[in-house]
């Protein structure tokens, strides 16, 4: 069945409820038109209910597995129930600081610290490492200490790299900031919005443009964990991102 017609099915209560009983579902679902489902990446590229919210939650190995914890389906439920962070055990994040200094950078440990580390030099800024955070979005897992590491980090100029940490911590954004900071983007076409981060479309693309991008497009319908577009990548998950791009503006 081609995507356009699975986009045009009507997902009723009655229809779920062929393919899962009630008692199966592990999430308080309230049955809602399937608002979850349709906006699955994974659900709408196969078709394949299994690979859906309701799918996951029914079975979370399969959830750790190929769910691409996105929180699509997070932000579309009318419960904002977060049914990727059930998938594996509860984890504790770490802080570890590395570098001294206003604004901080905070990277995510296996994802972004080279960047984070370079920047931090270069801008004189602090920098710190978050460690474990990765896991709520590669495996499924809650941070069992998440309002403390918050306190630690309220009242501090905390800029996150990646967009992981901001969508955790909810920390800003470092290219919400980009105005703030001497740096400077010579890049003209589409920018590619993380799905973490869709909410703030607009702020981003505003600060790119005052560094020096001209944006042309904006593309929020995608998941690079399915493919990567032709476009500036904000996310250093992706092999060449706006990272790799920056420059530092001399006085």
């Amino acid at each position: 069945m081609a995507i356009g017609m699975i986009r045009a099915i009507k997902l009723t209560p009655s229809l779920l409820l062929r393919f899962f009983r009630r008692k199966e579902v592990r999430v308080p679902c309230i049955y809602c038109p399937g608002i979850c489902i349709a906006s699955c990446p994974t659900f709408l590229e196969s078709g394949n209910m299994m690979l859906s919210p309701l799918g996951y939650s029914r079975h979370p190995e399969i959830g750790r597995r190929e769910c691409l914890k996105c929180w699509r389906c997070v932000s579309e439920c009318p419960l904002n129930y977060e049914l990727p962070e059930t998938f594996s055990d509860g984890i504790e994040v770490g802080l570890e600081l590395v570098r001294e200094g206003t604004p901080m950078l905070l990277s995510v440990e296996g994802l972004d610290e080279g960047y984070a580390s370079r920047l931090a030099e270069e801008l004189e800024a602090g920098f710190c490492i978050a460690k474990g955070l990765l896991r709520r979005y590669d495996d499924g897992c809650r941070i069992e200490n998440l309002s403390e590491i918050r306190r630690r980090l309220k009242g501090i100029k905390v800029l996150s790299l990646s967009p992981e940490a901001s969508h955790s911590l909810g920390i800003p954004f470092l290219l919400e900031a980009a105005h703030e900071l001497p740096l400077k983007l010579e890049y003209e076409g589409p920018v590619h919005i993380p799905c973490l981060l869709s909410d703030r479309s607009e702020s981003i693309v505003h600060n790119l443009e005052l560094i020096g991008a001209k944006i042309n497009g904006v593309i929020k319908d995608s998941c690079l964990k399915q493919s990567i577009p032709d476009a500036l990548i904000l996310c250093p998950r992706a092999p060449k991102n706006i990272y790799d791009l920056l420059e530092i503006r001399t006085l």
